[in-house]
């Protein structure tokens, strides 16, 4: 990757009405799902308007389990007698003519115009919740190979393109569940830790730099990941410049930035953006 930093506006849930009206410019933006609150192609083109409006060279998303109808299997299983069957690929080709990057599951590399460059895993997968889209279930391991799940699971079911390999950034729809007291993130309204121990069990493997989510509203903010020789980690609180802005450090430093950035807030006025320079 390039010695000089890119600059991303990383945000997620903005689910129709929370699309904040300014934002900074960026290299790049991304935006980790639930863009709707329950799919539409009205609702998607309104997004659409709000991320082309957005000053960025590049802009890569990947949906969330509210996003419904950008899921096709959910589709096929869940759509009503009325509903377009073929509203899945009419929502995928609205987002790939528009220019934004709707982001499959799995490796992805980008090269900005002066020749920067990172390397992403995406997934909008999350655990199984409510009978929404992108789920997965309890036996189920989207992430990890099969000689790095986690033991309890035994034969897990499998997901495509498990993160076999280091990558810069991970954005998921979900949050990991890290151990230990100090982590928030995962927080539901009732102080429950709601994250996936699976997908923290790859973040362990490949220690990304950057690993950006949202899904959990009242787990909105930033931590850091302290990688020590010995095998073990802890959870600190990264420095954040006016504007929200954190800087995520050297790779030799050895940390992992982890920042929710669910923007809509049901409790009051709406969380803020991040701007993450990397």
């Amino acid at each position: 990757m390039a010695t000089s930093s890119i600059r991303f506006l990383v945000l997620s849930d903005t689910h129709d009405s929370a699309f904040p009206s300014e934002l900074p410019p960026a290299d790049v933006v991304l935006h980790c799902g639930d863009l709707t609150m329950i799919g539409g192609m009205s609702n998607y083109k309104a997004a659409i308007k709000s991320l082309l409006n957005c000053d960025a060279e590049l802009k890569l998303v990947i949906p969330g389990n509210h996003d419904v109808s950008l899921d096709p299997t959910w589709w096929a299983d869940n759509a009503d007698e009325d509903d377009d069957l073929e509203e899945p690929k009419k929502a995928i080709d609205l987002f790939n003519k528009s220019g934004i990057n709707l982001l499959s599951e799995g490796y992805h590399s980008f090269t900005l115009k002066d020749g920067r460059s990172f390397t992403l895993y995406a997934s909008p997968y999350t655990p199984e919740f409510n009978g929404y889209a992108f789920s997965y279930g309890a036996n189920e391991d989207r992430f990890n190979p099969a000689e790095t799940t986690l033991s309890d699971l035994g034969k897990a079911v499998r997901g495509p393109t498990p993160i076999s390999s280091e990558v810069d950034i991970l954005i998921t729809h979900g949050p990991p569940q890290v151990p230990g007291e100090d982590y928030r993130l995962d927080l539901d309204g009732k102080g429950a830790h709601c994250g996936c121990p699976k997908l923290w069990k790859a973040v362990q493997r490949i220690r990304p730099r950057l690993h950006c989510f949202g899904h959990l509203h009242e787990g909105y903010g930033s931590q850091v990941v302290e990688w020590h020789a010995n095998g073990t980690q802890s959870i600190a609180d990264p420095v954040i410049k006016e504007g929200n802005i954190i800087m995520v450090p050297e790779k030799e430093a050895r940390n992992t930035i982890l920042v929710n950035a669910a923007i809509m807030d049901h409790h009051g006025e709406n969380n803020k953006p991040w701007l993450v320079d990397y």
